[in-house]
């Protein structure tokens, strides 16, 4: 008999007292050998078997790998190398073969697997065909992959037939249908949360991306979540499973901690969008300008306390190896092969792991149950005691990291660092959506407020308006909403749910500041109106009021609740035929507006006309308001090459450098590398700017402030550009049109 091989494992056998290192020994027959079995041993200064194994007879030619259990004498040392030798004793004669036994990390290991699928309401197909049916022959579609309900479906059918089967359920894109379709199934899905075989993850409606959103849209995700999984359905959501979101607001942690949630857990963020396995290194993508980066390594452990500014935080584990990982032994043909695979994910996991616990996330997008994942639990751990592969939730995880961190007297990393960017095209592919849902976000926050102002008065509080604008919103943040990942038919199904939104918002503010005004005493000369201030703090800011004005009648004059005259500006007016004013705006400044208050304000007659008001021409190069001085270059398209802080004096340009420049990049057709879309931004590296030829520049004043205005043209698009300082106010405002 031949010995080919010997290898040294990270497995042990034996018991949890007496664990002993696997080492793995691969023979050979050889032609004329013995008739009768082989006894095989393992023997060196340190290192030996306790018992002889037996093994044989092989046919000339034939195989086998033997797993032999040694005894390690002594302290030794992850890494450590222990010098020893295979020897074999049989029929046709004896064999040796030496080798240096590499000392496996101390026993204790447990990875916990946990059962889950990805869940996208949107991406490139629509809520509904992603929540109920979908064609069998539908592009893009893997062929495991089921629509929510389905899946649901499965993961509880597998639980009937497998006892050891545990699994987590999580966004309530689908689990709100799922609840309402089924209530046939509601008893037992309680019956396995009480049993601790199913848990509700996200502690959010979905999995939003947070620097693309509000705080308070963040906050909102987290209570709908968190009351819907736990009032609702009876669970005990305390995981903010965010496991596809590219990026996360610095803020998240706090915000969540302060919601409840105790733990965190998600794929993309610190490495990128896949990981260090996936980034560096040849082993998960052939493409040479990424294998080049060597071997991956990551700054700190996959488990550390991620903590906002606000000093809050989660313990988080960072699913390096993706939220896919543990999926694809599903395509193994024996249990062997799924056991392999799921070893390999084990070696990498935990030389990156804080403790001697290791999170694998098994499933992937829109994925069924796992059909090797309760096999492997039954079959590894009735070989090996170490390291053992379970079947989990994740609180046993973070149960099992907490416990042990503790045990060593040892606290988690402390992590700061802003967890992005990942995908940078998600910041500006469909920016219309972007920017319709921050003003829906900002108008039903406003609305909310002066609605329980006007409920104190003897108003009905709108709580079924406001309900459905949040809930169309908190949809609409989900990762691939907002972020402009989405295909075009998606992009025009969200589009309803943010215009409801907005109405929804706009119908509720406009009814409460109604009621609110109807009850301010107003009496007084001229026509009054009121600025209403929904910050919690005092403002001072620009505001605006639309008048009409008869034709015998074109002047005007504001005056505020002390009688002061207010100086404004004639921003736009409507004429007649004749040129009088029949409508104009006038912007001015509203001082000190209380926090979620108002200041009342007077139109009276005046000796001047209205139009004395508009912008005029100054001779000015540059622009000097109360904080900042600007000036630009009209050879450089407008651009600003001065930009002066007047409390310090510091120019806040580098030498040579420009500002409000407007440059237009060149873009790949498709991502040179992944051949993906929207979600990356591709330029090769030719652009043109708006600096590159001249323009034409006047500043202008009025009696609230002065303005540059810039008219350019870059790609044959004619560009006119605003930069305006108000007086009273510390911002410069840009405007691009």
């Amino acid at each position: 008999m031949r010995i080919l091989d010997v290898q040294s494992t990270d497995l042990f056998i034996g018991t949890e007292a007496a664990p002993r290192q696997v080492i793995r020994i691969r023979v050979r027959g050889e032609d004329g050998g013995g008739r009768g079995p082989s006894r095989v041993r393992v023997a060196g200064d340190r290192v030996r078997t306790e018992t002889d194994m037996t093994l044989g007879p092989l046919g000339s030619g034939e195989e086998a790998t033997l797993e032999v259990g040694v005894v390690r004498d002594g302290e030794p040392v992850a890494g450590e190398r222990l010098a020893a030798e295979v020897l074999v004793d049989g029929d046709e004669g004896k064999a040796s073969h030496p080798f240096e036994l590499v000392v496996a990390a101390e026993p204790g290991w447990r990875m916990f697997m946990i059962s889950h699928f990805h869940y996208d309401p949107v991406w490139w197909n629509t809520q509904a065909a992603y929540t109920e049916a979908w064609g069998a022959a539908i592009q893009y579609r893997a062929p495991f992959q089921e629509p929510g309900l389905a899946l649901v479906k499965a993961h509880l059918d597998m639980a009937r037939r497998d006892p050891d089967y545990k699994f987590v359920l999580a966004e309530l894109d689908y689990l709100k249908p799922y609840w309402d379709v089924y209530p046939e199934d509601r008893a037992y899905v309680r019956q396995l949360l009480a049993d601790g075989r199913l848990e509700f993850m996200g502690a959010t409606y979905n999995e939003p991306n947070t620097n693309l959103t509000s705080a308070e849209s963040t906050i909102r995700n987290a209570i709908y979540g968190i009351a819907y999984q736990r009032d609702v359905l009876g669970g005990a959501p305390a995981t903010a499973w965010q496991l596809d979101a590219f990026g996360h607001d610095p803020q998240f942690p706090g915000i969540m901690a302060d919601a409840g949630a105790t733990s965190s857990s998600w794929a993309r963020g610190p490495f990128h969008e896949w990981g260090p396995h996936w980034v560096r290194g040849p082993a998960r993508m052939a493409i040479a300008e990424m294998a080049r980066g060597g071997a991956p390594v990551m700054q700190f452990a996959t488990e550390f306390d991620w903590i906002a500014p606000s000093g809050r935080a989660l313990l988080t584990s960072f699913q390096a190896n993706h939220y896919s990982a543990g999926w694809w032994m599903d395509a193994a043909t024996t249990l062997e092969q799924a056991e392999a695979e799921v070893h390999r994910n084990f070696t990498e996991l935990a030389a990156l792991a804080a403790t001697k616990n290791v999170l694998l996330p098994v499933g992937t997008d829109y994925s069924p149950p796992n059909r090797w994942l309760t096999a492997i639990q039954r079959d590894w751990n009735s070989r090996y005691v170490w390291p053992r592969f379970i079947a989990a939730i994740p609180r046993e995880f973070f149960a099992a990291v907490r416990e042990e961190q503790a045990a060593r007297g040892r606290a988690f990393t402390p992590q700061t660092r802003d967890m992005n960017p990942v995908y940078t095209g998600k910041d500006v592919s469909f920016i219309d959506t972007k920017q319709a849902q921050r003003t829906a976000e900002n108008t039903l926050l406003s609305a909310e407020k002066f609605a329980t102002v006007a409920a104190m008065l003897g108003a009905r509080y709108p709580s079924e308006a406001t309900d459905k604008a949040w809930r169309q919103l908190l949809f609409g943040a989900h990762h691939d909403g907002i972020t402009g990942s989405e295909s075009d038919q998606v992009y025009l199904d969200l589009l309803g749910g943010w215009r409801e939104a907005h109405e929804l918002g706009q119908a509720v503010l406009d009814a409460s500041l109604d009621m609110i005004g109807a009850a301010i005493d107003t009496r007084g000369e001229g026509v009054p109106f009121v600025v209403y201030n929904q910050l919690s703090w005092p403002r001072t800011d620009i505001s605006r009021v639309r008048i009409e004005l008869p034709g015998d009648r074109q002047d005007v004059a504001i005056l505020d609740d002390a009688d002061g005259t207010v100086p404004f500006l004639l921003e736009a007016a409507e004429r007649r035929p004749d040129g009088t004013i029949a409508t104009a705006t006038l912007a001015f400044l509203a001082s000190d507006v209380p926090a979620i208050g108002y200041r009342t304000y007077r139109l009276v007659p005046a000796a001047v006309s209205i139009d004395d008001a508009a912008w005029r021409p100054t001779a000015a190069p540059t622009i000097d308001g109360g904080r900042y001085a600007i000036a630009v270059d009209p050879e450089r398209g407008g651009a600003i090459d001065s930009l002066v802080d007047k409390r310090s004096g510091k120019e806040l340009l580098r030498s040579g450098e420009m500002a409000n420049e407007l440059r237009v990049y060149r873009e790949y057709p498709n991502h040179p590398l992944f051949g993906e879309g929207p979600w990356h931004l591709t330029p090769d590296g030719r652009f043109r700017s708006s600096a590159d030829a001249p323009a034409d520049v006047r500043t202008e004043g009025s009696p609230i402030g002065c303005r540059i205005v810039v008219d350019s043209e870059v790609e044959g698009s004619r560009l006119r550009q605003e930069i305006v300082l108000w007086n009273g106010v510390d911002r410069i405002e840009f405007r691009t049109a």
